[in-house]
């Protein structure tokens, strides 16, 4: 913030708490000077000091450096064995007589969450735009960018550029904005940012009087398909708990991983940005006053929305699950058109919980209640935001704070799960040294910001939840593999239940998992960095709300390395054959387990694999690896395998994509089931995006598929499994 308030001013921003102020946003612990004064390729210097204009690389003696590893290696196991020793002692005590001492309500935020309080004068709205706009990504001027070439600008690209350079950033921000009117604020939400509004409805939070409000363009519009941009990556990003009625309508070109969750859109909802490419949004428990326009979006679900003016548009792939008002038409897309999946009344809805503050200034968590078939237009949380749900008062919260020793992050995060609170994890990165283990029904692990979680490095989950333990809810979380030192087997990111055990789990009271991102790679230096399967579900009655699964086809650049293809990405490595193994994104077992919301990507085998009965998937984005050899085609993996000795599952709205960049790749199927009349599958495709090999068929090795003749990025599609 630039300007400076005194003691009468009511603007109250949380740069102020504690007479510090914000710094602006952080790459990999550096400060990032205002965008407006730093061009966006003077961000990739790298760590080194700066002194007197001149680079200077501080070294470091090795061997002490070693000694000191090698003692925190020591010290940090001591405490695992010491803090796993304290924990199985507490879980022999019963949840009655745990007794733990209250946590602060008000929570003390730590500086990755701003609070925010309405404005109430010009100038305290000018600097409010300004402190919000430390927390967009970086821009680049139309001048700044020609003046380094011999090049005159042309007039048909845009003034200034939103740009990607904190695409693997490990800054991690949280904005949170009280009850009240925000007025004349114009801000793009940037990587890894969520905006939260605390009100017990999203109209409680408003913001009027705007052009754009919390928006989201296409970036690197003079680099990537000028003067378009590109969407595809604008990833890691959302906006939750607000009404927004923005004059030139509420533009939001996301892809990913940037759900738009429990909001009011007051205007039209612009999901795309003029011919720039995007796709895998989602949009969920909402109204939207205006007409929905997906333009380019390729694919996109839309959940338990309220389309007051309906929605067009769109390219490959739309699913509409629990929505009213003017719903479209299903469409199979056989003769033009995206696909249109509609479920208008859907089996099972939970939406994910929310954080509140009350008029006395306290924090509240929010926990919203299942609904079941038709229940969902009665509401609970849903277009209509009635207020039924379980209210927790933040004195049994944990709101955890990040360190830099993995040891003491399990002890403090345990230790607040085995004292029967639920957890909420400040933005920043956590990495662990051994399972966050939930063992009590009912708990909530809630991320903001983009909390990481960093597997540990034997190859255990960063969670686990035990058998036996229903309604637990996991929402708001990344989840990073490490590079492995041990291994068990399979190693995995996230597991339900036990192999060993048979967990029905609760048909009243479903587990939840909401707006989870797992990856693997990408942001990592190290590209030795695995896990065997992403996600393991083993017990039954789960919901799954906007999941991704990524093993990342593109890593960051370490200092001073060239790209490796630099026609498709001067930004970026892209991953070859070896790097950041994985194998499934998420292999299901249990059973009665819904997913609203799925897509998986690049693993080396099967991206998903089912093994239980009864599932349910609505919206399944899947792209096949790009760096295999011939024999991935060979050994018949697929993109959504269902087991051999399954007989009930449903799905629809399934797109399974190829790009195999460097080789001849012939995927004989996309999607593989057992013959049964129990199977239902509706509106399955497949595009053959570039480069080289193909998918032959769709289904069972049944539908059409690419030729030497076929233009790329066009589906092949079939209605559902028979493919006639």
């Amino acid at each position: 913030m630039d300007g400076d308030f005194d003691s009468s001013d009511d603007i109250q921003l949380s740069s102020l708490i504690d007479g510090r102020r914000a710094s602006p946003r952080t790459r990999d612990g550096e400060d990032i000077p205002d965008r407006n004064t730093t061009k966006p390729l003077e961000l990739e210097i790298s760590s080194a000091a700066v002194v007197d204009g001149k680079v200077v690389v501080k070294t470091r003696k090795r061997r002490f450096h070693r000694l000191v590893k090698l003692f925190m290696a020591l010290v940090a196991a001591l405490l695992i064995i010491i803090a796993k020793g304290v924990m199985s002692s507490r879980k022999e005590v019963s949840s009655k007589d745990m007794k733990s001492q209250d946590e602060p309500n008000p929570p003390d935020l730590p500086d990755s969450i701003k609070l925010f309080y309405p404005p109430k004068t010009q100038q305290e709205i000018d600097a409010l735009n300004v402190e919000l706009n430390k927390y967009s990504d970086p821009v680049v001027t139309r001048d700044e960018f020609f003046s380094k070439t011999t090049l005159p600008p042309p007039s048909n690209y845009p003034e200034f550029t939103y740009t990607s350079d904190l695409h693997f950033t490990s800054a991690r921000t949280a904005l949170l904005f009280a009850p009240g009117v925000y007025e004349g604020l114009n801000f793009e939400v940037g990587y890894y940012t969520s905006v939260l509004g605390l009100g017990e409805k999203p109209t409680d939070v408003t913001f009027q009087n705007c052009d754009k409000g919390p928006h989201v363009d296409a970036v690197n519009k003079f680099t990537t398909r000028p003067p378009h941009g590109s969407a595809l990556d604008t990833f890691w990003r959302s906006v939750e708990n607000i009404a927004t009625a923005p004059r030139k309508g509420m533009k939001w070109a996301a892809s990913q991983a940037a759900p738009l969750r429990r909001v009011h859109v007051q205007s039209d909802l612009l999901l795309f940005d003029g011919d720039s490419w995007a796709s895998g949004g989602v949009l969920a428990n909402a109204i939207v006053d205006g007409k929905i326009d997906f333009g380019g979006q390729q694919q996109y679900l839309i959940r338990n929305v309220d389309l007051k003016q309906g929605a067009v548009n769109g390219a490959w792939n739309l699913v509409f699950v629990g929505c009213t008002g003017d719903t479209p038409q299903e469409n199979s897309g056989m003769k033009s058109g995206p696909s249109i999946s509609v479920e208008s009344s859907p089996r099972l809805r939970i939406e994910k919980p929310f954080i509140t503050m009350n008029g006395s200034g306290e924090f509240e968590l929010r926990v919203p209640y299942p609904t079941f078939g038709q229940s969902h237009l009665s509401d609970v949380l849903g277009p209509q935001f009635d207020s039924s749900v379980e209210v927790r008062n933040f004195t049994r919260v944990k709101l955890a704070v990040p360190t830099f020793d993995p040891a003491m992050n399990y002890w403090t995060l345990q230790k607040a799960l085995d004292e029967g609170n639920d957890l909420v994890l400040s933005p920043g990165h956590y990495r662990l040294a051994a399972s966050l283990e939930v063992n009590f029904p009912n708990q909530v692990i809630l991320g903001l910001g983009y909390a990481t979680l960093k597997a540990p490095e034997d190859g255990s989950p960063c969670i686990l939840v035990h058998p036996k333990v229903p309604g637990v809810r996991i929402a708001g979380l990344m989840l990073e593999a490490s590079v492995l030192r041990s291994s068990n087997t399979p190693s995995t990111l996230l597991q339900w239940g036990m192999p060993s055990q048979n967990d029905l789990g609760d048909s009243k009271n479903p587990g939840l998992l909401s707006d989870v991102f797992a990856r693997v790679g990408g942001a990592s230096n190290d590209r030795d960095v695995s896990t065997d399967v992403m996600i393991q579900l083993y017990s039954g009655n789960i919901f799954g709300d906007n999941l991704w699964l990524w093993r990342a086809d593109h890593v960051k650049l370490h200092g001073g390395e060239a790209p490796n293809f630099p026609a498709i990405s001067p930004y970026y490595r892209q991953t070859v054959m070896g790097e950041c193994p994985v194998r499934n994104g998420m292999i299901v077992t249990g059973n009665d387990i819904t997913m609203v919301g799925l897509a998986i990507e690049h693993t080396t085998e099967d991206q998903l694999v089912w093994n239980g009965e009864n599932g349910y998937v609505a919206f399944y984005q899947c792209e096949l690896p790009y760096d295999v050899d011939e024999s991935y085609g060979e050994k018949s993996f697929v993109g959504y395998r269902v087991g051999s000795k399954v007989r009930s599952h449903e799905a629809l709205g399934i797109g399974v994509y190829s790009n195999f960049r460097d080789y001849d790749v012939n995927v004989t199927t996309a999607i593989i089931h057992p013959e049964s009349d129990g199977i239902s599958m509706i509106n399955l495709f497949t595009v053959y995006l570039d480069n080289q090999g193909t998918i032959k068929t769709v289904v069972n090795g049944k539908g059409p598929g690419p030729t030497s003749e076929s233009e790329r990025g066009i589906p092949f599609r079939c209605r559902d499994s028979s493919c006639s």
